[in-house]
């Protein structure tokens, strides 16, 4: 066993009886082995200090002190440091390999990141910029393993102060403002998709201040919609949870769909729930109605919905409109005579409610903001019996 061998003593070149040239030492502690060059009885020059679990330092030495250029390793974590040292700490420019996968390039400052650096993770997630103590802390810019980008401020490792977070893949804008807390707090723009943007408004904890939204549906109006041959125009406002629910004018492209829907004591697997406890079917869109003319056409991204049950549009300020709604907007007479044969042949009432018609309000918005869909809302919709053809 070498440590044996050399237990407490050196072989090497010596002068005036102090070690001197190249020389290998073992220290009176096994645990510690030096091999390298002396001076006047100290380490000094370029050696390797090797240590008993399979960590070991090679590089330079001055005076008997890790001073200089020289590569660390570490057998336990399997970490590796290459870089510069004073007095046994990782202190200047150098890389640290982690043994995750992990790398760190940049300012060392007694053993922590200290000032410009960059750091790679094994799934590569980037930052480069300011450290302070190991800590993300100054100006930088992190790249994320969902390609993702932030370019701003951090404080202790969090994001902090001015920041701007981007699509890497397209380069789109997600949110330009405040951070606080590594969260969106203060004033910013919130935009995701291809439409939807929260503009120049307040946020607390990365949601809008007044969250969560709520549909509106002719805010001050009757609360049941009256239906006739006149065309109607539908208002919705983004609405917020405070006690007048103020309309939210930062929100802006958020895209609404409405359907058309006839209440069923027979649902199918074809029919909606509500959360009334009733189903209702879906009526077509009456695509022969000249009253959809201004109504602007969007596309939906719902594949598993047809668009021939749908209609959309997209707020602007708070606000969605849809314009030019009339009784045969949908197929509500065709259905409406369908009802009145069934209730004929089953001994049912002819004078059934037209309120079993309803209008089914909700948010589609694709990605959707802040993580949450807006509930949908459900209105009664009635019309003038007369003008049914029978």
């Amino acid at each position: 066993m070498i440590g044996g061998e050399l237990k407490g003593a050196f072989r090497g070149e010596t002068r005036r009886s102090l070690r001197s040239g190249f020389g290998v030492y073992q220290y009176s502690n096994p645990f510690f082995r030096y091999e390298g060059t002396w001076h006047e009885g100290k380490k000094h020059g370029f050696g390797k200090l090797l240590f008993g679990d399979g960590s070991y330092y090679q590089g330079e030495f001055v005076d008997n002190e890790i001073i200089g250029q020289g590569t660390r390793y570490f057998a336990t974590s399997r970490n590796t440091y290459t870089g510069q040292f004073y007095y046994g700490e990782m202190d200047g420019q150098g890389r640290l390999r982690l043994g995750n996968g992990d790398c760190y390039e940049g300012n060392f400052k007694s053993n922590h990141f200290e000032g410009e650096g960059s750091y790679l993770s094994h799934n590569k997630e980037l930052y480069t910029g300011t450290w302070h103590q190991h800590r993300r802390h100054g100006q930088g810019e992190q790249t994320y393993a969902d390609e993702t980008h932030y370019i701003g401020d951090w404080i202790a490792d969090k994001r902090h102060g001015f920041g701007k977070l981007t699509n890497g893949l397209d380069n789109t804008v997600i949110y330009e403002g405040s951070w606080r807390n590594d969260l969106m707090h203060g004033e910013g723009t919130y935009s995701i998709g291809e439409s939807y943007t929260y503009r120049n408004a307040m946020l607390v904890n990365s949601y809008p201040i007044g969250w969560p939204f709520r549909l509106c549906i002719n805010k001050n109006k009757s609360s049941t919609l009256q239906l006739t041959e006149q065309p109607l125009t539908i208002t919705i406002d983004i609405v917020d949870s405070s006690e007048n629910s103020n309309r939210v004018k930062a929100d802006c492209g958020r895209l609404i769909r409405l359907r058309c829907g006839h209440r069923t004591n027979q649902p199918t697997s074809d029919s909606l729930p509500t959360p009334f406890g009733f189903h209702v079917n879906l009526i077509p869109r009456n695509t022969k109605s000249s009253s959809l003319d201004d109504q602007p056409t969007l596309e939906s991204n719902d594949e598993s919905e047809s668009v021939e049950h749908s209609m959309l549009t997209a707020s602007d300020s708070g606000r969605a409109q849809f314009v030019g709604i009339t009784v045969d907007t949908f197929a509500i007479r065709l259905a409406s005579t369908s009802e009145q044969s069934s209730s004929t042949n089953t001994n049912r009432q002819k004078d059934k409610s037209t309120s079993s018609f309803v209008f089914i309000i909700d948010d589609v918005t694709h990605p959707v903001p802040f993580d949450k869909s807006l509930e949908a809302v459900y209105i009664p919709v009635q019309f003038s019996m007369p003008k049914i053809s029978q």
